[in-house]
């Protein structure tokens, strides 16, 4: 795993040898997901990368300029690998790493902090898509032109939508399915 461009271009990220809890994204995913978000991402960006792992979604948009990403993760050793990563990329002021479940986490922010950003990605056949969509629009945490990315098993077949928040694309790469949503009023943007 590595940062593919910006600040951090080339940089290896660390992760645990042989430890399955994380599902590093390809760098050919990862590179298709960042050219399709890349006029949504500048200096003014948060970013919130809900199931962080070591940081891989969400410490490539540190890298490609955003203002401020929150890494999330409940497991102590990724946890303590995402922190590593975050300090050897020199992201101290701009990324922070929040230990917890997901629901807490985004419960941290109601009323503190929007997104212009937010990447789901949880292990795959699980209902923490469905789960985090719906809490994300219901803590009202996701900014009016705000984009989510989550990635889901090609197999699930399954796209989630909230009551204010749609499906707006996805893209299938092998077993992987990238999906896209946007606030149902924004559908036109």
């Amino acid at each position: 795993m590595r940062i593919i461009t910006g600040k951090a271009k080339g940089k290896k990220l660390i992760s645990p040898d042989g430890y399955d809890v994380t599902r590093p994204t390809l760098d050919r995913v990862k590179q298709s997901i960042f050219n399709i978000l890349q006029n949504n991402l500048n200096n003014d960006t948060v970013v919130l990368d809900l199931f962080a792992g070591t940081g891989s979604l969400g410490l490539e948009a540190c890298s490609r300029g955003a203002k401020i990403t929150y890494l999330c993760d409940r497991n102590d050793v990724i946890f303590s690998y995402l922190k590593k990563n975050i300090e050897n990329l020199g992201f101290e002021n701009s990324a922070f790493a929040i230990k917890g479940e997901f629901d807490a986490n985004l419960g941290r922010f109601k009323g503190k902090q929007k997104f212009d950003l937010i990447f789901v990605d949880p292990p795959y056949n699980t209902d923490y898509v469905e789960k985090s969509i719906n809490l994300i629009d219901e803590l009202e945490i996701l900014d009016k032109n705000g984009i989510i990315v989550t990635k889901i098993s090609t197999s699930e077949r399954k796209f989630i939508e909230s009551k204010n928040i749609n499906l707006v694309d996805y893209r299938k790469y092998g077993n992987t399915t990238v999906c896209f949503y946007r606030y149902k009023e924004n559908l036109n943007e």
